[in-house]
């Protein structure tokens, strides 16, 4: 058999991944990369790579930052493993920028693409290895420097290892997936798995744990739970939840021709039956019964990518539906699709006419998540920082605004309603990209 024969199909699926992130390298940052993860990276290069980069912000962005919520009293230690942040900073030594950011995870993507398709191969079908091409959430993810891509990039092979009895290789794969976040240590529960089926004692089985342990003692703690259930009836919605987004949602039920394959792959469906219970416990609606009501989808799609190369194996094809769903908006957050990068794309095309309204002499209200890109030039959306831009938080009152502001409005960030209800205005312009939009609106009188 043939190199191009025997690897032919991985070797596209990383080829898919890199062409994906290339045809995006002027993305700008959203959601956490833009707030906490790559500013953290950039720190960690200009620090000297501590094991928590924390503290002040990094050098180039302007101080009238440090006044946005997100930012007040700089970057906080979140507890989490410093490799994705000693990664992404060697990137940036030389300065940030957005293209510079976007190549550097040129490589974990590849890894992503090439990764899941091995593993559709390994069972059977490399189209189904191919259906995470067709996930919403996933391409989003391949263009978000964040650390859930670390996983992304490791956690299909580290599997592929346990399938092949590669006990040395999953044993070093896992502990690197610990280090870039922690839910890496779930990977412990097909190990066991695994182990079981072989009716030997694999201490390799444990790598997951070791790692988060050393973590743990080096740091003094490890990141906590964002919120623990506060009833049964609370979890069991929460749980329900997260098996519709990755199990139903966006077309993802047509795979389920393939639960006999689901139910045969031990190892696998124990894995992304442990990550779904894992983040219905942990805090996945963290922020329910908060203003900023926002899901996390990013963390369940290791489990959702191997759900899908598992379920897709019996009808490959199906999975394109999901295509569907790309440009959509979600009911569970910006991270479904690419509805929260159209945003901030959207806010790129605003760009230039608002740096000439600035210019002009007149006052321009942005909410926090477009000032974070306003006035960080490494997000990608302006080349210099803005600082004359004024910022609405939630807890801006519409007292604060004077006839002859103006205020742009997004589809998604700050809720601009206490604001603009019944406050006299008139529409100035709107920028749209599918499903997200700006609009600029004049105070009057």
């Amino acid at each position: 058999m043939t190199f191009a024969r025997q690897h032919g199909w991985v070797l596209l699926g990383a080829v898919l991944a890199a062409a994906w992130v290339l045809i995006h390298l002027h993305v700008p940052l959203v959601e956490d990369s833009l707030f906490w993860w790559v500013p953290k990276a950039i720190k960690a290069g200009q620090s000297g790579f501590p094991l928590s980069p924390a503290g002040p912000l990094p050098a180039g962005i302007p101080e009238v930052a440090a006044a946005l919520p997100q930012w007040v009293g700089g970057l906080p230690d979140y507890g989490h493993p410093p490799l994705w942040y000693w990664f992404l900073g060697l990137a940036t030594l030389t300065g940030p920028t957005i293209i510079k950011i976007h190549l550097a995870t040129l490589l974990p993507a590849m890894a992503a693409g090439a990764g899941f398709v091995a593993l559709g191969r390994r069972l059977g079908s490399a189209a189904a290895g191919f259906a995470v091409f067709a996930t919403p959430p996933f391409l989003a993810q391949l263009l978000r420097p964040e650390l859930d891509l670390g996983l992304l990039a490791i956690i299909p092979w580290a599997l592929l290892a346990l399938l092949n009895r590669a006990w040395w290789r999953f044993s070093l794969l896992s502990i690197l997936a610990v280090w870039c976040k922690e839910p890496g240590v779930l990977l412990v529960v097909p190990a066991v798995v695994v182990a079981f089926e072989e009716r030997k004692w694999r201490f390799a089985a444990l790598s997951p744990l070791v790692a988060l342990g050393l973590w743990a003692a080096l740091h003094g703690w490890m990141a906590t739970p964002e919120r623990l259930p506060i009833s049964g009836l609370g979890w069991a919605k929460d749980l329900l939840t997260l098996s519709f987004i990755v199990f139903v949602a966006q077309g993802r039920f047509l795979l389920f021709a393939g639960i006999p394959q689901f139910r045969k792959h031990k190892a696998l469906s124990s894995f992304v039956l442990t990550w779904v219970l894992f983040f219905s416990v942990v805090g996945f609606f963290a922020n329910q019964g908060t203003r900023d009501l926002y899901t996390h989808v990013r963390y369940l799609i290791p489990a959702m990518a191997v759900a899908v190369v598992i379920l897709a194996q019996a009808t490959p094809m199906l999975a394109a539906v999901g295509l569907f769903w790309l440009h959509t908006a979600s009911p569970f957050g910006p991270e479904a699709s690419m509805f929260g990068t159209d945003q901030a794309i959207a806010e790129t095309h605003a760009a230039p006419w608002l740096s000439e309204q600035l210019e002009q002499g007149h006052t321009v209200w942005v909410g926090t998540h477009q000032a974070a890109r306003l006035l960080s030039p490494y997000a990608g959306v302006v080349e210099s920082p803005l600082e004359d831009i004024q910022v609405y938080s939630f807890d801006t009152e519409a007292s604060a605004l004077k006839p002859g502001d103006i205020v742009l409005e997004t589809t998604y960030g700050e809720p601009s309603g206490r604001l603009l209800t019944g406050t006299p205005k008139t529409a100035l312009k709107t920028w749209t990209v599918h499903d997200a939009a700006v609009h600029a609106w004049r105070i009057d009188p």
